[in-house]
């Protein structure tokens, strides 16, 4: 089925572009404080910050620990119609966000001169980290709180609000930096990167003063809800701890193998890498929809956001492929090296790097996906491909080739990363629940997933399948017929009240041995039509708030900015 054509395909296309924005703008900031280091200050100053790197990737995982973790609770909540307990896990979000900017600034406040000595790093370059350092401090407190607020207000469904807060953080860095690093050097990079962060934070605010802000902050703080956040979060926040480990041994293999030359050239590679989170951002556009599908145990709709994921990541890797092998050396150009030699060198390692990307892609994307359910076999796909696979494969490319094909390790590893993994689930879970591992489902509560393009003739065509299957599933004519008029007027307000709008209802019937749940979601209009309050504005109106009021087990809940209603059924 097209993704255009069912509830859930249109809303995870929705979603995507802040999602891949919401993953890559870290990174992205990154790398625009190097793409002006390196124009305005020369390589050293780029050399320079890509000792940064793997703090930046601490401070990532730390605040990883926290954003991930407390994304997925909240939408499980949601998806067992638990608001209060979801509003429990925001309000601990931002209070462990906030702890952990504090952690982060003095552990490297202390560590400062330790760090130094481990990086061993040129006299010429010394100048340029020292000052930089300082301001860094400040980025990690603010990185934390910036990403969980990003997180929060995307899976309320405020997408204009975070395209906002990134065009606030990216455009204001590009501008801020370079003004900065004029009067300021080094130093004023870093001020300017520091300044746009603070700028998102404040746009980001503002979702809570709009009218369908959904999010409560509560004050929680529990060791078991914090266990449950770290375990959901464990697999991509490893993934910025292995890296961070990765290019720390890096550093240290380059300059004692191959020359502190090739820094300038690693530094690009490690971004190259770095912007491969933009298929998280893949993830992250399925994430709300699948772990609300988790919530209701609805496997038919894992199954079919799963599909629009790996359709998606598979054009997005081979585009991503293409752009890298055809225009690196355009990219060479942004970083104005000095030598003719470093550049195609560059281009090189640059084109190596994208040779990986689907595999890679893979990978990420199912490792993230079993964080729920098998969180040993997701932290094993993150290992392989962040930490294990690439030192294993660069190493063994400078060993039996030399400095000149070491950028080739970067591509291979990932081919590595996605056989090994493969090889361990069929290995440790065989192979007949192969990849998804949704066996935990019972067959016994078997769902029953109908997308609807809502027009009165696709209602009616929906509706006789919908007695037919009501018939075979032996339920009694009372509640079918109860069921069936409830839909239809339900579905006929919903219609009416988005007339000139292209509206998709998704209907899932939950059956189980005694009674079946009606799930109804749709992408229009924000509206509760559980509530018996409302304004009646006409005989459509009338009959449902009719039906409402004899519907004795009935539920709503606006999730991430789209309706949801439930309704409990005896057979």
């Amino acid at each position: 089925m097209r993704i255009n054509q069912t509830f859930c395909g249109r809303r995870f296309k929705s979603m995507l572009l802040t999602a891949s924005l919401s993953v890559c703008a870290e990174f992205i900031n990154i790398f625009i404080d190097k793409i002006v280091a390196a124009r305005m200050l020369g390589e050293n100053a780029l050399a320079a910050i890509s000792f940064f790197t793997p703090l930046f990737s601490v401070i990532l995982f730390a605040s990883s620990i926290v954003m991930v973790g407390s994304l997925v609770c909240y939408s499980i909540e949601l998806g067992r119609m638990n608001k209060n307990k979801a509003d429990r896990f925001f309000g601990q979000s931002i209070i462990l966000s906030v702890g952990i900017g504090i952690l982060m600034v003095v552990a490297f406040a202390i560590g400062k001169h330790f760090l130094f000595s481990y990086m061993n790093v040129e006299p010429e370059q010394m100048q340029f980290v020292n000052e930089f350092y300082g301001w860094f401090l400040g980025l990690a407190f603010l990185i934390p709180l910036n990403n969980t607020l990003q997180e929060m207000v995307y899976v309320d469904g405020d997408t204009k609000t975070c395209n906002a807060s990134y065009a606030a953080l990216l455009l204001g860095n590009v501008i801020l930096s370079c003004i900065c690093c004029h009067y300021w050097g080094m130093s004023g990079i870093a001020l300017g990167t520091v300044i746009s962060v603070i700028l998102s934070t404040s746009v980001l605010s503002t979702h809570f003063a709009r009218k369908h802000n959904s999010l409560r902050f509560i004050w929680h703080f529990n060791m078991r809800d914090i266990a449950s956040v770290i375990r959901f979060s464990m697999a991509e926040a490893c993934e910025f701890l292995f890296f961070a480990l990765f290019a720390g041994v890096m550093n240290l293999y380059f300059a004692s193998h191959i020359g502190s030359t090739k820094f300038s050239i690693l530094s690009i590679v490690y971004e190259i890498i770095e912007l491969s989170v933009i298929f998280n951002g893949v993830w992250m556009a399925a994430e709300p929809l699948i772990n609300i599908y988790r919530g209701e145990e609805n496997n038919k709709g894992i199954v079919q956001t799963m599909r629009f994921v790996n359709w998606t990541i598979f054009k997005l890797s081979l585009l991503t492929t293409s752009f890298l092998l055809f225009f690196a050396p355009l990219l060479t150009k942004i970083f104005s090296f000095e030598s003719e030699e470093t550049a195609i060198e560059a281009a090189f390692a640059i084109r190596a790097c994208g040779i990986g990307i689907l595999p890679l892609a893979i990978v990420k994307i199912y490792a993230a996906f079993h964080v729920h359910e098998k969180p040993f076999l997701s932290f094993l796909f993150i290992f392989l491909v962040s930490f294990a696979c690439p030192l294993i494969s660069v190493i063994a490319m400078n060993t039996f080739t030399g400095h000149e094909y070491v950028w080739l390790g970067f591509g291979i590893a990932p081919f590595l990363a996605l056989g090994a993994g493969a090889t361990c689930q069929l290995l440790f879970y065989g192979k007949e629940h192969f990849p998804l591992l949704l066996e935990h489902f019972s067959k016994e509560n078997y769902w029953y997933t109908h997308d609807i393009d809502l027009t009165p003739k696709n209602l009616i065509h929906y509706l006789d399948n919908f007695g037919k299957l009501l018939d075979h599933r032996s339920v009694s004519n009372k509640s079918k017929l109860k069921a069936m008029l409830l839909i239809e007027e339900l579905g006929m307000t919903i219609f009416e009240s988005n007339k000139g709008k292209k509206v998709f209802l998704e209907v899932s019937i939950k059956m189980k041995k005694d009674d079946f749940f009606i799930v109804i979601k749709d992408d229009g209009k924000i509206m509760n039509l559980t509530d018996l309050e409302q304004s009646v504005t006409g005989l459509r109106m009338y009959f449902v708030n009719m039906f409402m009021t004899v519907q004795r087990e009935k539920q709503y809940l606006l999730t991430s900015n789209y309706n949801r209603h439930v309704f409990h059924f005896e057979k």
